[in-house]
């Protein structure tokens, strides 16, 4: 369970659809929780301007809506920072939240920080799980039918650790695994009667928790086919692993990954990569 959360608030009209989110991710009142503000520009921390005022009393609005859903420990955070990607990295790494929020788009107060290319930004480069609410309409709960992605590879599947933590809210899990490459009838039948198999055994682990799981094996463009199946399955979450490493910006999220957060439809929880094993 995620127990320190930080809800990076643009206040367009998409915010409400962030709660709805963070509601159905963080079901346990004891959640610690950060509602962050990013000024970018300096005039913007003055407590006497317009701004100020108008944005703090928004925050404080929200702060309250949690209290009375039943959660106590809630904290503003106002930070002012040219560059919002860097300060609510920053933010994030200075309360230590195991868990960041966002709208992928939705002008808002922030202009155009939370419109795809920032989100994926904010996704690609933090150190912590990511939450992606990019609907056009909020969902009733994001854990009813969740998407997993997998190529097999320990940080495809990193998720799980935290969903099985969830079990008694996941509605439905269902794995994918697309097939990329073969050189022949032969080498794809055994590619997935092996697939098959790996599969049937993650989805028997998820019973053993009394998730309900399933899985699918399509051949194709593995970003192309989890996006639609994403659409086609109802999915209401897709929790996909981050891999890729490194300090240059494009290697920091696997290309499948990346093409996953760019184009889907559906909202993400997006798993930073941990082990050796990479793309």
């Amino acid at each position: 369970m995620f127990d320190k959360v930080m809800l990076a608030m643009d206040m367009s009209e998409r915010t409400d659809d962030l709660l709805g989110a963070f509601y159905s991710l963080c079901p346990d009142t004891e959640t610690e929780v950060y509602l962050l503000h990013v000024a970018e520009r300096e005039e913007d921390q003055d407590i006497n301007s317009g701004y100020y005022k108008k944005t703090y009393s928004q925050l404080q609005g929200y702060e309250n809506d949690l209290h009375k859903a039943g959660y106590d420990n809630v904290s503003i955070v106002w930070e002012y920072n040219p560059v919002p990607l860097n300060g609510i990295l920053s933010a994030s790494v200075g309360r230590d939240v195991n868990l960041l929020c966002l709208v992928s788009h939705g002008k808002g107060l922030f202009e155009s920080a939370f419109r795809g290319s920032m989100t994926f930004d904010v996704a690609r480069s933090s150190l912590v799980p990511v939450l992606i609410v990019k609907e056009e309409h909020a969902r009733e709960n994001y854990l009813e039918r969740i998407l997993v992605p997998t190529d097999f590879s320990r940080k495809s599947l990193v998720g799980l650790s935290v969903l099985r933590n969830m079990h008694d809210h996941v509605g439905e899990i269902v794995f994918v695994h697309v097939l990329e490459r073969f050189r022949s009838e032969d080498e794809l039948r055994v590619k997935r009667e092996t697939a098959q198999n790996m599969l049937q055994e993650m989805v028997e682990e998820m019973k053993t928790f009394g998730i309900p799981a399933r899985y699918i094996i399509e051949q194709g463009i593995a970003s192309k086919e989890v996006c639609r199946l994403a659409e086609t399955e109802k999915c209401t979450l897709i929790c996909t692993g981050k891999t890729g490493a490194g300090l240059v910006k494009g290697l920091l999220m696997g290309s499948t990954a990346q093409n996953i957060t760019l184009n889907t439809p559906c909202s993400l929880l997006i798993m930073p990569g941990r082990g050796e094993d990479e793309d």
